[in-house]
């Protein structure tokens, strides 16, 4: 049975189910929704956004590179507990938020990750198969997998102790998201998107620039922490953390520069979100603009959809074109563009009301746009789908 499925087809269309909720979760802000609960559909979204999505097509993308898209049973049992801890989350949070039963497949989706990361660092097969650059973003990636477990695993132990309606529930579940989105998949699909487009040797003052980056990652997590005023010694690593994140950022591009004329249009785009992110992450260490930040729910969301939708979603793609998993042609090119253009005015509306809510200006039917503009990621989705290159890539 696993053998026989269309890994990035079922990719696509874990994206498309993704895109149904996320019309759904506007649509509940707008009107009533019956039977539906706001915060079990938030639930349902997101953990399906990392375990069926993002996680599914960045391991996808890494296995295929480490066997050619000949996946041995163990990258397919990966797959399909995937599949199976994925749906079974989002139909358990949909209908029960935090229960038994969503926590168990929430558990099964941990333990998938520990499995994908043993047989990835088995042998030297990611090694042989990638240049320098490429195994190292990849291999931190994995790491910061593991590591972002930390976070849910703690959450019973703080709850039983008294701590739930504390910061430090809050920044547990901070410390999960943070090594999920910025760890794994931001640094993962870098990684991936190095395997393909940089050509370049990894000089000595080149492995400096990308160990701090990658390093930079951990103190990165203390600005998630700054909500709560802690003491001055978590400030001063968020800002070290942010600081050399940025740096070594700008050291890379400026290293690197003369593949860009390799890179597509996707992952041009990608790269520019990219160094927005970094930018932002350094703005929220000042006091004004990080308590703003963190008293606008739009601003946080804009964060995490400029991530997921403006950097992981691009390079995701632009890598299964590369692969062969989508047909390339003027209707492609054509989605892809239509694609940006929407994040572009998604991101803007998340990001410009907050700031003129400083003026006392509110955007006319505000919520209504989002959701409009959330309606149009499903016919990305759909024609992403019709380009799908049918019976293969199946692991046969």
């Amino acid at each position: 049975m696993i053998r026989k499925l269309n890994y990035p087809k079922w990719a696509i269309i874990n994206f498309i189910v993704l895109a149904v909720f996320g019309v759904m979760l506007r649509y509940i802000q707008l009107y009533n929704l019956p039977f539906a609960n706001y915060q079990f559909i938030l639930h349902a979204h997101s953990h399906f956004a990392f375990a069926g999505w993002m996680f599914f097509a960045i391991a996808l993308l890494i296995s295929y590179i480490i066997t050619g898209g000949k996946y041995s049973s163990g990258y397919r049992y990966v797959f399909g507990f995937t599949l199976i801890s994925a749906f079974g989350m989002l139909v358990s949070f949909s209908f029960q938020g935090y229960k038994p039963i969503s926590i168990a497949f929430s558990t099964l989706f941990v333990l998938v990750t520990y499995r994908f990361t043993y047989l990835v660092f088995k042998g030297k097969a990611l090694k042989n198969a990638v240049n320098e650059t490429a195994y190292k973003l990849i291999r931190g990636a994995l790491i910061f997998l593991c590591i972002s477990s930390l976070g849910p695993f703690t959450l019973g132990p703080l709850a039983a102790l008294g701590f739930k309606n504390t910061p430090y529930y809050q920044d547990a579940i901070y410390f999960y998201l943070h090594f999920q989105l910025n760890g794994f998949m931001f640094t993962g699909v870098l990684g991936l998107f190095a395997a393909t487009s940089i050509t370049a040797l990894l000089s000595k003052n080149n492995k400096k620039w990308l160990n701090l980056f990658i390093y930079s990652t951990i103190p990165v997590y203390f600005i998630f922490t700054l909500w709560d005023k802690p003491q001055g010694w978590v400030w001063l690593l968020a800002c070290l953390g942010t600081g050399i994140n940025l740096l070594s950022w700008l050291m890379l591009c400026f290293n690197f520069r003369k593949d860009a004329s390799r890179f597509s249009f996707l992952a041009k785009a990608a790269l520019i979100a990219a160094t927005l992110k970094i930018i932002f992450q350094v703005l929220i260490c000042f006091p004004s603009p990080g308590e703003w930040a963190f008293m606008n729910r739009n601003l946080i969301i804009g964060y995490i959809h400029l991530l997921t939708l403006g950097i992981i979603m691009p390079l995701i793609i632009d890598q299964f074109i590369k692969k062969g998993f989508l047909k390339s042609g003027r209707l492609l090119n054509a989605v892809n563009w239509f694609y940006i253009l929407l994040v572009i005015a998604y991101l803007t509306l998340l990001f410009i009301q907050p700031l003129l809510s400083l003026f006392l200006i509110t955007i006319p039917r505000y919520q209504f746009l989002l959701f409009m503009l959330s309606l149009f990621f499903l016919p990305v989705g759909s024609m992403l789908l019709s380009n799908n290159k049918t019976g293969e890539f199946s692991g046969k």
